[in-house]
């Protein structure tokens, strides 16, 4: 259970993708906050480590019967971009057009009974443009020149750094945005008048930040690294 103390969120995710669910739950942000220790990120939130530990452990012993997660730290990385790109992609292009139709009628018809939803209306809109661009971004360059690497190019070294720390701070940029999201909405509590769409909307940006914590996850814990660990291994040998 110590062990489990000094280990990053990033890299027990990594371990063991059935625990990001567990720090959902608990506040914990092993995506963009992934670099922190268990036992620091809990002290941070008034949990308490002995405890989160001894649920991560529990986990393994409850879900040994289930089917075992993909380990993305040893798959081919074109696996783990297809991944991305078929299902977080593909989940943005499906979701954020029917979140953004949600919260304009939502905020059109409630906006005087629940007045964080301008702001709401706001926030939202942005985040959709930036992570919009932001997947371009990643299918035409970073993706490309990331499998151009894996297959031995060295020509995508120079370029691919820079887009790598752009991106990243895109993900600062979009875990802040969905954070004052949850913070607006009273933690996406429904108030007793909300109406079916209020509730749809509510459940949706909850479910849209659970699947970007995933998606963030997987890049700036797994897929960047190892790409920059074949960046080294590159420079290291010219």
């Amino acid at each position: 259970m110590s062990e489990l103390l000094s280990k990053t969120l990033g890299e027990l995710v990594a371990a063991d993708e059935r625990r990001a669910a567990l720090f959902d739950r608990l506040g914990l942000d092993y995506c963009c906050g992934g670099d922190r220790s268990l036992e620091a990120a809990c002290r941070e939130r008034g949990l308490d480590p002995a405890t989160v530990a001894a649920v991560l452990d529990a986990l393994e012993t409850t879900e040994a019967a289930d089917e075992p997660a993909v380990d993305w730290r040893t798959r081919p990385l074109a696996d783990l971009i297809d991944h991305i790109v078929a299902t977080h992609h593909a989940y943005l292009r499906r979701e954020l057009p029917r979140l953004s139709a949600l919260m304009d009628r939502v905020a059109q018809v409630h906006g005087h009974q629940g007045t964080w939803l301008h702001e709401a209306r706001e926030v939202f809109g942005r985040l959709k443009l930036e992570l919009e661009a932001h997947m371009r971004s990643e299918e035409e360059a970073i993706f490309p020149l990331i499998r151009a690497l894996e297959e031995g190019s060295a020509d995508a070294a120079a370029e691919l750094e820079p887009l790598l720390v752009q991106a990243e701070q895109e993900h600062d940029a979009a875990g802040e945005a969905l954070h004052r999201l949850r913070m607006l909405s009273g933690n996406y509590r429904p108030p007793e008048w909300a109406c079916s769409s209020f509730r749809a909307l509510l459940e949706g940006l909850q479910a849209l930040e659970a699947d970007m914590h995933r998606h963030v996850h997987r890049e700036n814990n797994i897929l960047f690294p190892r790409a920059r660990r074949l960046l080294q291994t590159g420079i290291a040998a010219s």
